[in-house]
């Protein structure tokens, strides 16, 4: 005869990678803003172009790419309270469960800028302006990027009950933006400012499939010719990155497009007088689009040959 156990068989359950706020926890950070007034401000806004000439040319920037288009949230460590982040504008948050050191919140709350990257399973965190009930908001970034940096090394490296894996931002230098830089994508640009919200930016040029014409044997209308401009700056208006077309005459060719970072960046360093540049007509943009930067002994070509221009 089998005897059955009656043991009851307990199965494990599945802990949930996160948890929403209760009652104290959103009044405790309710309570943390009221204090650091500066967190009820806009930490990122859409940057002016009226700053972006002034912005680009300082050399203290630095940009990384901004992969959540929503407004980044803040990573808030508190004693009593599991580490959650939190997004003020919608004023809901999660908490997780992250493995901390001993007494790591009782000098006061720690508060850092930081995103969730779902598709990747990554929190990015960008920004320190909390740390041990300290306000930072006032510091440069370069020195709360210090101070990030020995926040993340006093944490525990191992962390196997999170949901996700945490990293540090790694900025780019404007110097260095070229060779990272995708059109398709949100950027931040964190000057070295005090008490500023950051900016981000994202290029609004499309770049539109050229539609493929079967070869013909039969002459166009139109005889194609490579057109050599003179590329001047454009003085009159705030606006970076601005410059105007003349032809061999001096004709004003209309405003210059320029969609390459590497040749904006070269163009930059150019004079009052100007350089040769290659152009192409480009239809949907109604402007020429510079190709490239030629010598200075390159002869501009007449106006009579920038047909599109006279055709308007």
């Amino acid at each position: 005869m089998s005897i059955r156990s009656t043991t009851p068989h307990f199965e494990k359950q599945k802990i949930a990678r996160f948890r929403r706020l209760d009652t104290d926890h959103s009044l405790a950070i309710e309570s943390l803003f009221k204090k650091f007034t500066f967190l009820t401000g806009r930490f990122e806004i859409h940057m002016p172009f009226s700053r972006a000439k002034s912005t680009f040319s300082s050399g203290t920037v630095w940009l990384w790419p901004k992969f959540d288009k929503r407004p980044v949230g803040c990573l808030v460590f508190m004693d009593g309270f599991a580490p959650c982040i939190w997004y003020p504008e919608r004023q809901e948050g999660m908490t997780f469960r992250w493995l901390l050191p001993p007494n790591f919140t009782q000098k006061g709350p720690t508060v850092c800028f930081a995103n969730i990257l779902a598709g990747e399973s990554i929190l990015q965190i960008e920004d320190i302006v909390i740390s041990e009930g300290k306000e930072l908001w006032s510091m440069k970034f370069s020195d709360r990027w210090n101070k990030l940096r020995e926040f993340w090394n006093s944490l525990p490296s191992d962390q196997p009950l999170l949901a996700f894996k945490p990293q540090i931002v790694k900025p780019i230098a404007l110097s260095d933006w070229s060779l990272h830089y995708n059109p398709s994508i949100y950027w931040i640009i964190q000057p070295d400012h005090a008490k500023q919200p950051r900016w981000y930016w994202k290029d609004t040029v499309e770049i539109k499939e050229k539609e493929f014409i079967i070869p013909v044997l039969k002459r166009g209308k139109e005889i194609t010719s490579i057109l050599y401009a003179l590329c001047v700056p454009y003085t009159k208006t705030m606006l970076p990155d601005t410059y105007s077309l003349l032809s061999q005459e001096g004709n004003n060719l209309g405003f210059a497009s320029v969609s390459s970072l590497e040749l904006s960046i070269q163009l930059k360093s150019m004079t009052a007088k100007g350089l040769p540049v290659e152009v192409q007509w480009k239809e949907e943009f109604n402007k020429y689009h510079v190709m490239r930067i030629m010598p200075e002994n390159t002869p501009i070509t007449t106006a009579s040959f920038f047909y599109h221009k006279n055709k308007s």
